[in-house]
């Protein structure tokens, strides 16, 4: 989020929209990631999030990533920190699951200071 603040012009808006940490405790959206607790810290290592979607040629040749997933109370309090005016939090189903959480959007602004 800090990097973000920087790079945006005051009076601009960031748009942040991710896989809900609510997948933490899943692979409710079949990304093929490991599941954990949702207060994990871990980071693991895994293949990019889309990379099921390429042919298998393709997908071996894709780098590996670290990846540490965070809470959503995480990702709020670190775009309340860093200065952003929390503007709106959504919350979307899962592709395959409308009953549980699978994406969020979160839209600040900074200010004109």
């Amino acid at each position: 989020m800090q990097v973000m603040y920087a790079l945006l012009k005051p009076g601009g808006t960031m748009i942040c929209s991710d896989f809900h940490p609510f997948t933490k405790i899943a692979d409710i959206l079949n990304l093929e990631q490991p599941s954990m607790s949702y207060f994990s810290t871990a980071v693991f290592e895994g293949e990019m999030a889309h990379a099921r979607f390429y042919e298998d040629s393709v997908r071996q040749q894709m780098p590996r990533c670290s990846y540490r997933k965070y809470t959503i109370s995480e990702i709020i309090n670190a775009v309340i920190n860093n200065k952003f005016i929390l503007k709106r939090f959504d919350e979307h189903p899962a592709w395959d699951n409308p009953d549980v959480p699978g994406e969020f959007t979160i839209t600040a602004d900074r200010g004109v200071r």
